[in-house]
């Protein structure tokens, strides 16, 4: 006879099949830190999103904040005419299991491209209206709102750390291209005295629209849309 516990698990992970009707690859990732099922679901919501767009081979794709690169090869998986993402991480340790799950996923003539960088990099001219589509499962947590784990690693994925929240909006609105679309998990932030999606539409005023495109296990999708 299963445990109370155990039946609880088996219960929560019907109801994520449900949602996530089937899994695509067994990712390899740190110990450390693992990946939740709001990247997965993230990449369905824009997959389904990008069903009717009469040029999706042509679109130029950022995953922000990539880690091992779940968000942005789960999105590919289920939109397969999708080759060209680049996938933007500034942690190193990421990039020997980011290689692992590209290898695995045997994407022929695909152009990944991971890159070892801050995300304030964006805001360079050089990545001035880049990317047709932005998808993002950043940090959830800004400093001062959590304890600090003594793993510096761990750190860095829940908190921003190495840059913050309105250097990664301004950095997201000058890499888009004209009428691009950016997807991010954003937690509403009213446990801390905060409003992300307020803060998100006062950074984008008069330069993108902005709304609260779907929710994952009460977090907010936030989509951007970048003013013609």
């Amino acid at each position: 006879m299963d445990s109370p516990v155990d039946s609880l698990f088996i219960l929560v992970n019907k109801n994520q099949m449900i949602k996530n009707s089937h899994y695509s690859y067994d990712y390899y990732q740190p110990e450390d830190y693992r990946f939740s099922l709001d990247s997965v679901f993230l990449a369905q919501i824009v997959a389904r999103s990008l069903e009717s767009h009469p040029n999706i081979g042509d679109l130029k794709v950022l995953d922000l904040c990539a880690g091992c690169g779940v968000v942005g090869l789960e999105l590919q998986f289920h939109q397969k005419s999708l080759k060209k993402i680049d996938f933007l991480e500034v942690q190193e340790v990421y990039k020997s299991y980011f290689e692992k799950n590209v290898q695995q996923a045997q994407i022929e003539g695909s152009e990944f491209n991971f890159l070892l960088m801050n995300y304030d990099r964006l805001l360079k001219k050089d990545y001035h209206e880049v990317y047709d589509i932005i998808v993002s499962n950043p940090p959830y947590f800004f400093q001062g709102e959590g304890l600090l784990s003594p793993n510096d690693f761990k750190n860095r994925c829940r908190f921003f750390i190495d840059s913050d929240f309105k250097k990664m909006i301004k950095a997201i609105l000058n890499s888009l291209k004209p009428s691009g679309k950016a997807y991010m998990l954003a937690r509403p932030g009213i446990h801390h005295g905060r409003n992300l999606f307020e803060e998100i539409q006062k950074l984008s005023a008069g330069l993108a629209s902005v709304q609260i495109f779907d929710e994952v296990r009460g977090t907010n999708i936030i989509e951007l849309i970048k003013k013609s």
